[in-house]
């Protein structure tokens, strides 16, 4: 019963801070599934799952109030679409930890610029209009690390977003959007491999939870957050994922 409970209360928490920066929480809910008891297989299933539960909720909410920009978002889903199986092909060929090095490395430079870059505020709207081949160079740089790392990919996205002249709050909504696709892709990639061994109340359980975030951190995002503290929320996630990817890598290095 402990699983249920500490996994439902695990995703509520999490997954409301997530969806507050359009983030998707399977990087840090698999390692509590994980340490709680459910196999890594089944744990990176169930964590993309609960991504597009959170991001899908968060997603609606976001485009009521028209802060998902869709001429940016489509070019980066088809991207993402064909670059993940390409990321999953290379994870098992390529050393995992030489890439972390790099990933971690990229983080800590994304959440640098979302805590303190400023783009000028004029023309910021013609910047995003004109730059169709930098989202499908985003899209696909997105999409082969979410398949290579089972990651949504939302961490990358922001400062792409920010470079390109959204606010906060277009970059949480633009955000959310697509990494409810690129969840969606890594999901069905997990579920054709591990469907037979599933817990699927602790999906039901969690799933729940998962959509009871998405709604909480959307409002929050919507309604009670400026768009320079949506930046803050996300610069500070990523600068939680690089360390927790050092983290791990550490434990790995000093056995």
């Amino acid at each position: 019963m402990y699983l249920y409970i500490l996994g439902f209360v695990a995703t509520l928490i999490l997954n409301s801070f997530m969806s507050m920066g359009g983030v998707g929480g399977a990087f840090i809910l698999v390692p509590i599934f994980y340490w709680l008891g459910v196999p890594l297989p089944q744990a990176a299933a169930v964590g993309l799952m609960l991504g597009i539960l959170n991001t899908g909720v968060a997603s609606l909410n976001f485009t009521k109030d028209k802060l998902v920009n869709f001429k940016v978002a489509i070019p980066l889903i088809i991207s993402i679409f064909v670059f993940s199986p390409l990321g999953v092909y290379t994870s098992n060929v390529v050393d995992k930890n030489i890439l972390l090095v790099i990933f971690a490395a990229f983080l800590l430079v994304a959440g640098t610029m979302m805590l303190f870059y400023h783009p000028n505020k004029g023309g910021a709207e013609k910047e995003v209009k004109t730059r169709p081949l930098a989202s499908i160079l985003i899209g696909s740089f997105v999409g082969f690390l979410s398949g290579m790392l089972g990651v949504g990919g939302g961490a990358f996205l922001g400062p792409f977003l920010v470079w390109i002249g959204m606010d906060g709050k277009n970059v949480a909504g633009t955000s959310a959007f697509v990494v409810m696709f690129s969840s969606l892709v890594g999901f069905l990639g997990h579920i054709g491999l591990q469907y037979s061994h599933l817990n699927y109340w602790f999906m039901l359980v969690t799933g729940v939870a998962s959509v009871m975030a998405g709604f909480i951190g959307s409002w929050l995002t919507r309604f009670k957050l400026t768009s320079k503290q949506v930046k803050q929320v996300i610069g500070v996630f990523q600068y939680l994922i690089a360390i927790k990817i050092i983290f791990d890598l550490a434990k790995v290095w000093l056995k």
